[in-house]
């Protein structure tokens, strides 16, 4: 909701909405003065949960980013602990380091992740190239040990990367995440299906699938390609 900066020689190009009273130069969005739902959705939670439910849920919400903290404490560094080695109600893990010695990004474990069944965490905020986990709480501790366990696993892979015994290329987290035709096509990884399909965290039964494998993350966007029908064919239609 909040806003969106160009610079000058783009302002003509912003939308704008009728109904207001400029003419409304640089709307982004179909509510020009906000989404005035935001309001009593948050006020009738806070209605509903009362004092001490507000407070209980935070308190859980603390515990369960402590929690994960300290279960994955040495095989990622934990940014901005408190004087007392807490964080608070997030933890943002450091992957940065893992871009030198194994050559794996942030993007690498966010896909990697999604052969575990868990959608990344807040990616490269706020500092770039690390992973910032919300567990909050409503997350029971079955869930977070899921997670860890797939975050272990994870370095776990790194480290064979680091030593020499994983491919810094052909690799389960450069090739992640993995589908349902990997899992029955052809096979020449030097991994095995189980290791690619299921790695720790991942559940046998009921899991979840994704339905392409890697892509270029951003290349499409910076490189537009129409695939509408060149102008001679619609010529040729009319003709």
């Amino acid at each position: 909701m909040g806003p969106i900066g160009v610079k000058a020689h783009l302002a003509p190009y912003l939308p704008g909405h009728f109904a207001a009273g400029d003419g409304g130069e640089g709307m982004v969005s179909a509510a020009p003065y906000g989404s005035p739902s935001l309001l009593p959705i948050s006020w009738a939670y806070v209605l509903m949960m009362g004092g001490s439910g507000l407070t209980q849920a935070t308190k859980v919400a603390i515990l369960n980013a402590n929690y994960i903290a300290k279960r994955l404490q040495g095989a990622y560094d934990v940014l901005y602990r408190g004087g007392q080695g807490r964080v608070a109600h997030e933890c943002i893990l450091d992957t940065r380091p893992f871009a030198d010695s194994a050559g794996v990004s942030v993007d690498d474990i966010a896909k990697r992740l999604m052969d575990c069944g868990f959608h990344a965490p807040t990616m490269s905020f706020p500092v770039p190239g690390t992973l910032m986990i919300e567990p909050t709480e409503s997350e029971t501790k079955a869930e977070l040990d899921r997670f860890c366990d797939a975050m272990l696993g994870i370095r776990a892979e790194i480290a064979a990367i680091e030593a020499g015994q994983m491919d810094a290329q052909n690799n389960p987290l450069k090739n992640a995440p993995h589908t349902v035709d990997d899992l029955v096509g052809d096979w020449d990884r030097p991994y095995s299906r189980e290791a690619g399909c299921f790695p720790p965290g991942a559940f046998r039964v009921d899991k979840y699938w994704p339905p392409v494998g890697r892509v270029d993350n951003a290349y499409g966007d910076r490189h537009l390609i129409c695939t509408c029908p060149p102008m001679s064919d619609y010529s040729e239609a009319a003709e």
